[in-house]
């Protein structure tokens, strides 16, 4: 499951320093290259892991084939790769195959999905969702906030 505290940013950053540090690096040193919050980071390393981006084994951080194309592509192919890989984590993946076959839901019903995920932080959750669909160019709230549109 996605926290509601793990951003694009976080992963792709994860992702774009052990590209940096030759696609392995003992996960002991990542935190003090990324200077990320020690509460956020190994969120982040289970959300990368979770995508399929990075493999974790012995205390060691490795980009997988995937990490690595991640890592190299422009920012089209980036996006392309992780949308086909958000079908592993929920509730990104629910929320897409639901707004894919509607073409739209209401932000009530969004909350309503969001609820049986994070009971107690929804609203923190609708946020980074929206930012998580915004990115993947996979959804995002209409202008008058009330319904959820497929892009």
């Amino acid at each position: 499951m996605l926290p509601v505290d793990v951003t694009p940013d976080h992963v792709l950053g994860l992702v774009e320093v052990l590209h940096g540090l030759g696609g392995s690096v003992d996960s002991m040193y990542v935190g003090d290259v990324l200077r990320e919050n020690i509460h956020v980071l190994p969120k982040a390393i289970d959300v990368a892991e979770a995508l399929g981006l990075v493999k974790s084994e012995g205390g060691n951080l490795t980009l997988t084939e995937l990490g690595k194309r991640v890592a190299s592509s422009d920012p089209k192919s980036l996006k392309y790769l992780l949308r086909n890989a958000l079908k592993r984590i929920e509730p990104l993946s629910e929320i897409v195959d639901l707004v894919s076959k509607k073409k739209r839901i209401s932000v009530e019903d969004f909350e309503k999905l969001l609820e049986n995920y994070y009971p107690a932080r929804v609203e923190a959750a609708m946020k980074n969702i929206l930012i998580w669909g915004a990115f993947l160019n996979a959804f995002k709230m209409d202008e008058d906030d009330e319904e959820i549109h497929l892009i």
